[in-house]
C-alpha cells in the first residue's frame, strides 16, 4: 500500500517511517507532510492509499483534512496518530481505519496496518463480485448489475445515456429509470463499459456513443446527448471521439 505521514514534527515523521520500512512490509512511504493544506496537495498529487494523520497540528488540525473530502467516501484509508487519547471517539466519527497513540507501539502499528490491508481486501473481493455480475449481464442479455444496499439493480446499456463522476460515486442518467447514484467511481465503469459503446470524453463524463445526437466542432468540442445535455470533450480525446463515433 503506497502511504504518507502527515506530522508537523519531522522527528515523528521520520520515527514513523522508519518503523514503517522495518516493520510493515506491505507499506510504501511515498510522500510526507507538515500541516493540513500541504497534505491536500500530497493527496491530490500522489493519491496514496493510506494517510498517517497527525491530530493535534499548528492552525488546522487533521479533522479539518477530511472534511476537504467528506467523510462517508474517503479516497484513502486513515490511521490516527496523537498523543490526545480525547480525540479517539472523534476519530472514528471520521470513519478512521485505527488510532495510535504516541509515542507508537511497534506492535499497535503492525496491527493497524495489516487491519487496512484485510479492509482492503474485502473490498476488492467486493469489487470482482461486481465487475463478475457486470460482465455475465453484459455477456448474456445486454445490461449491467449495479449495486445496490438491497443487492443489484440490472440495468440495460441501451437506457444509459451517461455517466457522471460525483466524487468517489458514479451518477448513471438514464432513459427510463430516471438517475442512480452508485457507490463506485466512474474509472470502475469506464473499465466495465468499454467495450459496450461507452466513452469517456471528459473526465467528469462516460457517454453512450448510441445516444450521442450531435458532434459540435469548434475550439473545444461538444458532444450533444439524446437528451438535449451537452459535455465539453477533452481536446485530447477529440480525435479518438471522432474515429468511435464514425465506426457506429
Amino acid at each position: 500500500m503506497r502511504a504518507i505521514i502527515v506530522d508537523d514534527e519531522v522527528k515523528n515523521r521520520r520515527t514513523l517511517q522508519m518503523m514503517c520500512d522495518e516493520y510493515c512490509d506491505d507499506i510504501s512511504i511515498i510522500g510526507e507532510a507538515a500541516s493540513v493544506d500541504e497534505a491536500k496537495e500530497v493527496i491530490d498529487e500522489l493519491k496514496p492509499d493510506l494517510v498517517f494523520l497527525d491530530i493535534q497540528m499548528p492552525m488546522k488540525n487533521g479533522f479539518f483534512l477530511l472534511e476537504y473530502y467528506g467523510t462517508n467516501q474517503l479516497p484513502f484509508d486513515v490511521i490516527f496518530t496523537t498523543a490526545h487519547d480525547q480525540y479517539a471517539v472523534k476519530a472514528f466519527k471520521f470513519s478512521a481505519s485505527d488510532y495510535l497513540m504516541k509515542p507508537i507501539d511497534i506492535d499497535d502499528l503492525i496491527a493497524s496496518v495489516e487491519k487496512v490491508k484485510t479492509k482492503k481486501e474485502k473490498q476488492q473481493s467486493k469489487n470482482k463480485e461486481t465487475i463478475l455480475w457486470s460482465n455475465i449481464f453484459a455477456t448474456e442479455i445486454q445490461k449491467i448489475a449495479l449495486p445496490t444496499s438491497e443487492g443489484f439493480l440490472f440495468v440495460p446499456f441501451s437506457s444509459i445515456i451517461y455517466c457522471k463522476a460525483e466524487g468517489n460515486y458514479t451518477q448513471f442518467i438514464t432513459v427510463d429509470k430516471g438517475n442512480i447514484l452508485i457507490t463506485k467511481t466512474l474509472k470502475h465503469y469506464e473499465t466495465v463499459l468499454e467495450e459496450q459503446d461507452f466513452f469517456r470524453v471528459h473526465k467528469s463524463y462516460l457517454v453512450n456513443l448510441q445516444h450521442v445526437r450531435k458532434f459540435i466542432r469548434g475550439k473545444k468540442g461538444m458532444v450533444e446527448m439524446s437528451d438535449n445535455t451537452t459535455f465539453e470533450v477533452s481536446p485530447m480525446k477529440k480525435e479518438m471521439l471522432l474515429q468511435q463515433l464514425a465506426l457506429l
